[in-house]
């Protein structure tokens, strides 16, 4: 193990993966893990049979970890492009591009539940990102480039932060 590692107890790990909007599913399905299994380990929850925590064997912490270096190479080569073609000009001079819209839904959501991510790294309000994402608003895909450059910046810092996380036990 490397010094400049993150260990992280498996609570913690449900934290962060709720806060940029990771579904503990797609980490589940990674790791070859049942997800309500994983869900109920994330979340520390008291097994009903027995009064103990629910825990995880060393082999599915192993295959945990390994999910999540998996996921964050995954990310590592996901870029939602501007296309400057594509761009639209709105009475108010602003310029956003729908088409980057569709690119996320289409690259983003296999891995990540698209309004908590986009809460994440836009530091937008839920309605604004609905409103945003809802086809008959009149704010439907109004992502400016500096919107797209921010969404990309948080991919890749998310992507480097799963490659440095240790999951341990606690």
């Amino acid at each position: 193990m490397e010094s400049h590692d993150i260990k992280i107890p498996l609570t913690r790990l449900k934290d962060y993966l709720g806060e940029v909007g990771i579904a503990v599913t797609t980490v589940a399905e990674l790791a070859g893990i049942n997800p309500i299994h994983l869900h109920k380990c994330l979340a520390a929850e008291v097994d009903g049979r027995n009064g103990s925590v629910r825990t995880m064997s060393d082999d599915n912490m192993a295959r945990l970890q390994e999910a999540l270096h998996q996921l964050a190479l995954h990310l590592k080569y996901i870029f939602i492009f501007y296309n400057t073609d594509m761009e639209i000009l709105k009475r108010n001079g602003r310029r956003y591009c729908p088409d980057s819209l569709e690119q996320i839904r289409k690259e983003l959501s296999p891995v990540f539940n698209i309004i908590p991510f986009m809460e994440y790294s836009l530091g937008w309000s839920h309605s604004k990102v609905r409103n945003v994402l809802d086809r008959c608003s009149i704010s439907y895909g109004n992502l400016s480039q500096d919107d797209v450059n921010r969404i990309n910046l948080k991919l890749a810092e998310v992507s480097t932060r799963l490659d440095l996380l240790t999951i341990v036990r606690g």
